[in-house]
This record gives C-alpha cells, sequence and structure tokens, in this order.
C-alpha cells in the first residue's frame, strides 16, 4: 500500500500504538505529522526522526481545541487523520476519582471528536480522505477495573457510525481499530506487576498471544489506504479473537 504524495496526521502518535502507525505510515511514502502531549515524547519522537523532514511532531493536548487549532492553520493540506490518543486508569467504578474520570472522559471522547471537528474542513478538500479513529475491544467487551475507559470507547463506535453517514457524501471514510491487549510502553508497567493477568489474557485469547503495536498498525493502514475506499462506519477489532467469545463452557 502506496501512502506516497499523502498527508497524515496521528495524535497521540509519539509512542506505543501511535508511534508504531506513524513508522507504518512513513514505511509507505506519507509525510505524517505526530502529535503529542509532553515535551519529552515530542523530544524522543525528532531523535528518532532526525534524519527523516517527512515526519515531523507538534505539541498539543487534544483536550485543548485552541492547541489543535493553532496545529492546522500550520497545515496547508491532509489526506489522512488518525485520532489516537487515549489515557485509562485502572480502578473499580465507586472508586474512581472525579479527576481521572475527567481525564478519561476529556481525552478519549471529547479529545476524538474535537480533534474531528477541527481538522475535517481540510480533509474535506481532498478527495478519498481517511479518518481512523482508536477505539478498543473493550467498546464491546467489558472489562473489569475500565468502567469509564469503556464508557468512552463504546462512545467512539457510535461517533464512527454517525460520521460515516454524515462524511460519506462529501467522499471521507470513518472507521475505527478496536484493539485488544496490545504491549506498549505504557501497558508494559501493568503486565510486569501483574503476569497473571498476562497469562489470563493469553489464555483467553484464541490465538494465543498479546496484541503488539504493529498489530494494530497494519490495520489502520489497511482502512487508510484505496484498499479500503467502500469501508465506512466500521471498527474492525484487532485482538485475536478475543472479543469472538471464550470456550470456557
Amino acid at each position: 500500500m502506496s501512502f506516497e504524495g499523502r498527508t497524515a496526521l496521528v495524535t497521540g502518535g509519539t509512542r506505543g500504538i501511535g508511534l508504531a502507525i506513524v513508522r507504518a505510515l512513513r514505511r509507505g511514502g506519507a509525510r505524517v505529522i505526530a502529535i503529542g502531549k509532553s515535551t519529552e515524547q515530542i523530544a524522543a519522537f525528532r531523535t528518532e526522526f532526525v534524519d527523516d523532514p517527512l515526519a515531523t511532531a507538534e505539541l498539543a493536548d487534544v483536550r485543548e481545541r485552541g492547541a489543535l487549532e493553532a496545529v492546522r492553520q500550520r497545515l496547508t493540506e491532509l489526506d489522512i487523520l488518525i485520532p489516537n490518543a487515549g489515557v485509562n486508569t485502572r480502578v473499580k467504578a465507586l472508586e474512581l476519582p472525579d479527576e481521572p474520570l475527567r481525564e478519561m472522559l476529556e481525552t478519549n471522547l471529547y479529545g476524538v471528536f474535537v480533534t474531528c471537528q477541527v481538522f475535517a474542513p481540510l480533509l474535506f478538500e481532498r478527495p478519498g480522505s481517511r479518518v481512523v479513529i482508536t477505539s478498543s475491544v473493550s467498546a464491546i467487551h467489558g472489562m473489569d477495573l475500565r468502567a469509564a475507559y469503556t464508557a468512552t470507547k463504546a462512545g467512539l463506535s457510535g461517533l464512527v457510525r454517525s460520521l460515516a453517514i454524515e462524511w460519506g457524501p462529501r467522499g471521507v471514510t470513518v472507521n475505527a481499530v478496536g484493539p485488544g491487549i496490545i504491549e506498549t510502553p505504557l501497558t508494559r508497567a501493568y503486565m510486569d506487576q501483574h503476569p497473571e493477568r498476562v497469562k489470563a489474557t493469553i489464555d483467553n485469547t484464541p490465538l494465543r498471544r498479546v496484541g503488539q503495536p504493529d498489530d494494530v498498525a497494519d490495520v489502520v493502514l489497511f482502512l487508510a489506504s484505496d484498499a479500503a475506499r467502500f469501508v465506512t462506519g466500521q471498527t474492525v477489532f484487532v485482538d485475536g479473537g478475543l472479543s469472538a467469545g471464550t470456550a470456557w463452557w
């Protein structure tokens, strides 16, 4: 899949799944702008891509419309939008403090919505533009300690369907990927602390392994490519079969 001559923007693109998506898009020839919310993330990204003028990073928090609008004003074109930024706090629903609750709602749902609002005008100017949102298997597969996170990701699947209807006549496809349990720098610490949960994940995943960021990035590339030109309004779960069910019965 070639993305030569196309420009992509990836929020949360400086680490984890987002960084894997950036790398994959660059391998395909796209110009990529990664959005990160910390100077440390931006610095690390720029170090990796120091010799690559087609991979750049911008500092912005997706919860701040003004910061996203400032990025948009520096762009002249955009073909692929990947609202990927997200956060998670693992705690029982009744024990979840207000601050992390609001952070999840504002980053995972509001931030994605605003990202789409801010950059849509650029997409409408480019025929065959793509939006690929990062949802989660938890959108349809309830999980302990993740009630708020699950709620935000379920909301994203609804957003994808509605935007697909609104933006389809403009020639823009809108889809999502729903990663399962993926090993990233963000999840690795949790996995190290709870090896029993890693074993449970593997035991309950038909393909019997934890996912890797590239597993998700490859599906994002498909949805962003011309091969997916007649696919819209869908959430594609990249979870090794976790959401298919279990064999416990």
